[in-house]
């Protein structure tokens, strides 16, 4: 048996009888009146549509904060404004964005900022060590090697190595108990 299991007639786009040619929802898809991806950027003064709007086609403006659609779209690239609103740009604000050189509106030169402007004040190493104790006295100059100066220590078993405290300790523990 064979028998078209939709008895329904088909809508071909293509020409024939009874078939309506595709016509946009909205007149701004037909005219191509909705801003494109070039001119959507953040920062920029827009009118969107909300979603709880669309039936309506109430307009609210804002400044663009992100944009969340990539490319054109036909019915308006959709955003997010500065406010937290979402929704799809239906016209651009009555100031128009600045023009850019590539670069989106967050981004900014620091070498031409004023404040940063003046020469850097002179420093030295002593800048960033810690500041002497009280009890602690920086070495002077004159007497070279009086930081490396400390008590000479003598073996207690043979009298006859001396050093600091740690090597004869050392010299004990090899040369008279090992």
């Amino acid at each position: 048996m064979n028998r078209p299991r939709n008895r329904q007639p088909r809508n071909n786009r293509r020409g024939n009888p009874g078939s309506s040619p595709a016509s946009p929802e909205r007149p701004q898809q037909a005219t191509g009146s909705v801003p494109t991806a070039q001119q959507v950027v953040p920062g920029a003064s827009v009118f969107i549509v909300l979603k709880e709007d669309q039936p309506t086609g109430q307009e609210t403006p804002g400044v663009v904060g992100d944009v969340l659609t990539r490319g054109n779209h036909p019915r308006g690239i959709k955003v997010r404004l500065r406010d937290g609103q979402v929704g799809r740009v239906r016209r651009m604000g009555a100031e128009p964005a600045k023009p850019s050189s590539g670069f989106s509106m967050r981004y900014s030169d620091v070498r031409n900022e004023t404040e940063f402007a003046e020469e850097l004040p002179a420093r030295s190493l002593a800048d960033f060590m810690p500041a002497l104790g009280d009890d602690v006295q920086p070495v002077p100059d004159e007497v070279p090697g009086l930081a490396l100066q400390q008590e000479v220590a003598t073996c207690p078993v043979c009298e006859a190595f001396e050093g600091d405290e740690a090597a004869v300790t050392h010299h004990v523990e090899r040369e008279h108990f090992s």
